[in-house]
């Protein structure tokens, strides 16, 4: 009996350690917890739970990523908007400078592009502390300035490019899992688009800056020309969550807006739930259009919109915004007006190209 006892206690312990071992080998036989906080969402603590949240913009809900739970070693948690905004903005206008802080994507989303969210929300993101390459040295050097944002892009080295580091930033899980493919931005209509990033360019060009290509990888494009933002900010780890039934789809939500009757933003190749040739094959079936935004004077203000592809002959909404120095002087197509109201609902029919136009505030002397 009593070797029968220590064959039965061998057989237990091997048994448990075979378990053990295989659970540490698959962790994903473990069912994930249901996340209760923003921490618990993220992509590096379980990438099971789809690391998105949706968050209220202009009244809807649209979709951003949960990409690490603690951003920089500072604590909180780092989003960055899943569809980069519909129209694009040059680095810079007036001059050749590559230096992120005195850009106009850095200026955009920090002074307009903010406003987006709701007062409550704007409170709670945090102000957080990022690295760029220095004025003094955007042409050549790796002097690092610590500048403190609520909204920022992101960083090369983030997206897993070591070599183009300025100081101590730390790669972002999410991107290299899968380095340069997940890198790739894209508009709501799956078009990929070349996205700008914080970093500058150095070996001698101070008139380049670093973006993301629309082919998988990073590279360097002239400040003056147009790309699209892909906005990030932090969120305290302990922002409560919640998973809400919204237009009959189950969504992680932040809990301070839930039941706050939000819809989800229009998410045009996710919802017809295609890629690649099928996806431009149901385009061209059921006749969808692209319009195309022209900013002229970008430093004085840009356009928003949900989507700019749209069926043909449906509506596509834009909005023009402004910076407090600036001023909208109206739509134009092709030279001639056809509003000056900050709101349009264009029409969309032959894929035109609608000129948005901004000039800085008249100031009026009071005598």
């Amino acid at each position: 009996m009593k070797i029968k006892r220590i064959l039965i206690f061998i057989f237990l312990i091997l048994g448990l350690s075979s378990m053990i071992m295989l659970l540490i080998k698959q962790p994903n036989l473990i069912p994930p917890k249901a996340p209760k906080t923003l921490k618990d969402l993220a992509y590096d603590s379980d990438k099971r739970l789809g690391y998105t949240i949706y968050i209220p913009e202009n009244g809807k809900l649209e979709p951003y990523l949960v990409l690490t739970k603690n951003y920089y070693k500072q604590g909180n948690v780092l989003l960055i908007r899943k569809y980069v905004l519909e129209v694009p903005l040059p680095h810079n206008k007036k001059n050749a400078s590559s230096y992120y802080a005195g850009g106009i994507p850095d200026r955009f989303i920090s002074e307009v592009f903010i406003n987006e969210f709701p007062s409550k929300l704007r409170a709670q993101i945090v102000e957080t502390s990022v690295n760029i390459r220095a004025e003094d040295v955007v042409q050549v050097g790796d002097k690092v300035e610590k500048i403190k944002r609520k909204l920022f892009l992101l960083l090369e080295k983030e997206l897993g490019l070591a070599y183009f580091a300025t100081s101590d930033e730390q790669e972002i899980k999410y991107f290299t899992d899968e380095r340069y493919d997940r890198a790739i931005a894209r508009t709501k209509d799956n078009t990929a688009r070349v996205w700008w990033l914080r970093g500058a360019r150095d070996h001698g060009f101070s008139n380049l800056a670093r973006s993301v290509t629309d082919y998988v990888g990073i590279g360097a494009s002239a400040v003056k020309d147009s790309y699209y933002l892909r906005p990030s900010f932090c969120l305290p780890p302990s922002t409560k969550i919640v998973k809400e039934r919204i237009d009959g789809q189950y969504l992680y939500v932040l809990k301070d807006f839930q039941n706050a009757n939000l819809s989800r933003v229009p998410l045009l190749a996710e919802d017809i739930g295609l890629t690649g040739q099928a996806l431009e094959k149901n385009y061209e079936e059921h006749l969808y259009c692209s319009l195309k935004i022209e900013i002229e004077n970008p430093e004085y203000g840009s356009v928003l919109s949900d989507s700019l592809t749209v069926h043909y002959g449906d509506v596509s909404q834009l909005r023009a915004v402004t910076y407090p120095n600036s001023q909208f002087d109206g739509w134009y197509l092709r030279e001639r007006l056809i509003s000056r109201d900050r709101n349009l609902n264009y029409e969309v029919l032959n894929g035109d190209t609608l000129t948005a136009k901004f000039s800085k505030k008249e100031t009026v002397l009071i005598e």
